[in-house]
């Protein structure tokens, strides 16, 4: 078969003669020209600003984040994530980008309806007016594509909704979909889902279809942004030791490997990173760090489908996230759990895991302390208190437990004191006006009284007696209820007055109960509890709580006879329950009603002087000597007061008639 070469084709030349030919020539091929997509990292750096003009400038470990945003390969992105760390910027910066490069349509979650329109005017008016976007879409005042919860351009849409409500779930397809602080959603939309879910579901039919989450962690167990995290690319950052270039992600630590350190030790003023292999690194080698860190994933099979990534407020070269000031902040609030719980949240960037694990009671029992005696108050006790629980059931009986309050919440149980008798006998209650009624002397001496006694009045079986007691010691006699509801606001509420008595006759103003916040006070007993007893002469920890030798061990199993557990609902949602390990835990309850009766009395606010003067440790000013006057003092005639006008009684309204 003959092959006859291929004929020689020749290619015409365009000639463009002149400048303006060669413009047109210009704007012609460059419509035919592949658009250029910047990476967000890029963009940010040439056209984001702040709310004062200045332009934006992200940090390494921001640039990289952002560009995940822009990689036509990942479909979704999640953030765990603290405060400080700049990720809604790098939002609203690819908002930005979208209006610019590739419009779409998108759809903004916040919490709450309020929370959308708190964001469009605060956050995404102000890019709106971003150069960049001005030159590809203007949103004009009071125009009906520039709506609070509503924004259109050409090729595209925004719409800012609230996860509180179902409706805005229904009628709405869109390319985008943003969750913001999901972990504040509600647990459910109704008898619709959750809100995270449903949301997700919002752009399931688009050919382009991109989703990304960022929260701040909440419970741990009921996280949404944990659960987004753990299913996606799980990355962390990385960074270099400046030292032994050892590479490492940064953690807090708890002062004995890696992690922040400061000194001194209650009021830091300077803070540094321990290295895993023993550098100390301080602050001004953060950028350097940054600069040649990078992200590793923990679970690549998700990588680059679904990037998830966690980063905490260490990394941030922001003034507010200096490692000085998280040290400082921490020194703050590491007493308090509620405090602490949003240290954990907001600057680590992980879920708080509720400790409510009851204590080991042999632990407890072991640790006693041996030169405290059952009965003797300790020589810092600045005033007792006594709490007590009424039991019908086995004859009746009453168990009074006698607790010591002083100086940097300390406590100290003091004694067990049972009463036994019929409940409905006046003679019982006649038993315990005596033990209520008496002394104790201190290690150090002191004659001792009780400051108040709070009785549990919940149980609803000896009510009407507990009030009837209650009414004969005003001001003195608290009658008490535990309520979960309050929990998570005050230790004990406001009073409300109680107006019947055992007779069924109403009293205005009778008696009053105080109710009582019994899960945070259990989490802080708990937790005081948890403390380790120091050794080789250390001082006692803040709110250390001290058993003297002779608590019995059914005092002690009674003190931990609940743990804390979280029980799911079928909704999606979660409550909190105490359940009980063991039947006895009047030790327990005890312990919390006294507790709240000591805040009731403002002993957290004490100032040394306050608990010195309620040791009676005041020493009495020395009186001055008087000397004689060298001129006598003249006496002064004064006449006998007058005596008080006799009233005339009205017959209508007075005794005798």
């Amino acid at each position: 078969m003959r092959m006859t070469p291929p004929t020689k084709t020749t290619t015409d030349t365009l000639t463009v003669r002149g400048a303006h030919g060669v413009a047109v020539a210009e704007q012609a091929f460059a419509a035919f020209a592949p658009k250029i997509r910047p990476k967000l990292s890029q963009f940010m750096c040439d056209h984001a600003r702040s709310d004062d003009g200045a332009k934006i400038r992200p940090f390494p470990f921001q640039s990289d984040l952002a560009d995940a945003f822009t990689d036509p390969e990942t479909a979704q992105v999640s953030v765990r994530k603290s405060s400080r760390i700049g990720y809604s910027t790098i939002l609203q910066s690819f908002v930005a980008w979208r209006i610019k490069y590739d419009p779409a349509r998108t759809l903004i979650y916040q919490p709450t309806i309020d929370d959308a329109e708190k964001f469009s005017k605060d956050d995404l008016d102000p890019v709106l007016q971003w150069t960049v976007v001005r030159s590809v879409a203007t949103f004009k005042p009071r125009h009906s594509d520039n709506q609070i919860r509503a924004k259109r351009y050409k090729g595209g849409w925004i719409q800012i909704k609230g996860a509180n409500s179902p409706k805005e779930f229904r009628r709405v397809t869109s390319d985008d979909v943003f969750l913001e602080e999901c972990d504040g959603y509600p647990w459910a939309s109704k008898e619709e889902g959750d809100p995270a879910r449903l949301a997700f579901k919002r752009n399931l039919t688009s050919p382009r279809r991109f989703s990304a989450a960022g929260s701040t962690p909440k419970v741990k167990g009921f996280s949404r942004i944990d659960a987004l995290f753990d299913q996606g690319s799980q990355e962390y950052r990385y960074v270099p030791c400046p030292h032994c270039g050892h590479v490492q992600k940064l953690v807090f630590g708890d002062g004995t490997g890696p992690g922040i350190r400061w000194a001194p030790k209650e009021n830091p003023t300077h803070a540094w990173y321990r290295c895993e292999n023993g550098c100390d690194i301080e602050e001004e080698h953060k950028p350097w760090m940054d600069e040649n860190g990078e992200w590793r994933a923990h679970n690549p099979a998700a990588f680059p489908r679904h990037r998830s990534f966690h980063i905490w407020a260490a990394y941030s070269q922001h003034p507010g996230a200096a490692w000085l000031e998280i040290a400082r902040e921490f020194m703050e609030v590491r007493k308090d759990p509620n405090l602490l719980r949003t240290f954990v949240n907001q600057v680590l960037g992980e879920a708080w895991s509720e400790r409510g694990e009851a204590p080991e009671w042999q632990r407890l029992y072991d640790r006693r302390e041996m030169d405290m005696q059952l009965g003797t108050p300790p020589s810092w006790a600045g005033l007792l208190i006594g709490a007590a629980d009424v039991q019908r059931g086995g004859g009746g009986r009453i168990d009074m437990d006698i607790w010591a309050f002083g100086p940097g919440k300390k406590r100290a149980f003091v004694e067990r004191i049972e009463v036994f008798g019929p409940i409905s006998d006046k003679k019982t209650w006649a038993k315990l006006d005596l033990e209520v009624a008496r002394e104790w002397l201190s290690q150090d001496g002191r004659s001792m009284r009780l400051t108040r006694v709070a009785v549990d009045s919940g149980d609803g079986e000896n009510t009407m007696e507990i009030y009837s007691w209650a009414r004969r010691h005003p001001g003195f006699v608290m009658a008490v209820k535990g309520r979960e509801s309050i929990a998570a606001q005050q230790a004990i509420g406001v009073p409300t007055w109680q107006d019947v008595t055992v007779n069924g006759r109403k009293l205005k103003r009778g008696v009053r109960l105080w109710n009582i916040g019994t899960s945070m006070l259990k989490f802080e007993l708990y937790g005081q509890l948890s403390l380790e007893k120091p050794v080789d002469g250390d001082e006692y920890p803040e709110g250390y709580i001290y058993l003297p030798n002779g608590t019995s061990d059914e005092w002690i199993k009674q003190l931990v006879a609940e743990e804390f557990k979280l029980i799911k609902l079928r909704s999606g949602g979660f409550r909190r329950k105490w359940d009980k390990t063991r039947d006895r835990n009047e030790a327990l309850d005890n312990a919390i009603y006294a507790r709240a009766v000591a805040i009731s009395l403002g002993v957290d606010r004490w100032t040394n002087l306050h608990w010195t003067k309620a040791r009676g440790d005041m020493e009495k000013p020395a009186q001055m000597p008087v000397s004689a006057p060298s001129v006598p003092k003249q006496t002064v005639t004064r006449p006998p007061p007058k005596a008080p006008a006799q009233r005339r009684q009205n017959p209508f309204t007075s005794r005798r008639r």
